[in-house]
């Protein structure tokens, strides 16, 4: 396989030795955003200690779902919440890449309730996605936060900031943080009650009007 422009495999560290440590990831879309990885660490060096804030700023465009890898590279990834006003096709492939890999487990996804009219086409891939996958559960709310929490086996990850998880502009802020009491705080975001519809076997289903 030729090397990617965006992405060098062997920079990722594999969640179960036993398995091919060579093997290469299908996503594209997956394969550049480790490559974002790499530049992230040119800045970072790191993952934030317990209690440690980073306070982050883009130049360039980002995507905030490289975050995730960038975590993904140092722990594996026992719970991920995640709510975003727009999710990208590709984004909803390399998240379900990464838990078929075996780097996240369970992964929850609070979208703004106004993209099942936006952009249809992905919610009926998120929708079938969700269907063929019990660890994927997908809630739709009135949403305009961008808020990831990343539980590990021994951290809370939190990441926030301007960016969606999608294409975003060149200047976007961001926080990086490992800190339980604001992973508990904005676990609120992810209550049942505050979600309008949920992805419910392949369909959309009301649960709170």
């Amino acid at each position: 396989m030729a090397k990617n422009r965006y992405f060098d495999i062997s920079a990722l560290k594999d969640p179960s030795p036993a398995k091919d440590p060579h093997r290469h990831f299908e996503s594209k879309y997956l394969l550049a955003h480790f490559e974002n990885v790499n530049k992230l660490e040119g800045n970072l060096k790191r993952l934030p200690t317990p209690e440690e804030f980073f306070f982050l700023q883009t130049n360039n465009s980002f995507n905030a779902f490289t975050f995730l890898p960038f975590v993904c590279k140092y722990q594996k990834v026992r719970r991920l919440y995640a709510s975003t006003y727009s999710i990208s096709r590709k984004v909803i492939t390399a998240l379900m890449e990464l838990h078929s890999r075996g780097f996240v487990d369970e992964i929850t996804l609070l979208i703004s309730d106004s993209m099942i009219k936006r952009n249809p086409m992905t919610i009926d891939v998120l929708l079938s996605v969700a269907s063929a996958n019990k660890n994927l559960n997908v809630l739709f709310g009135w949403n305009h936060s961008k808020v990831c929490l990343l539980e590990t086996k021994d951290d809370f990850f939190v990441i926030e900031g301007s960016g969606n998880w999608s294409d975003n502009a060149a200047i976007e802020q961001y926080t990086f943080a490992n800190c339980k009491g604001l992973y508990d705080f904005r676990m609120e975001l992810f209550a049942p009650e505050k979600a309008r519809q949920t992805a419910t076997g392949g369909h959309l289903e009301v649960i709170n009007n």
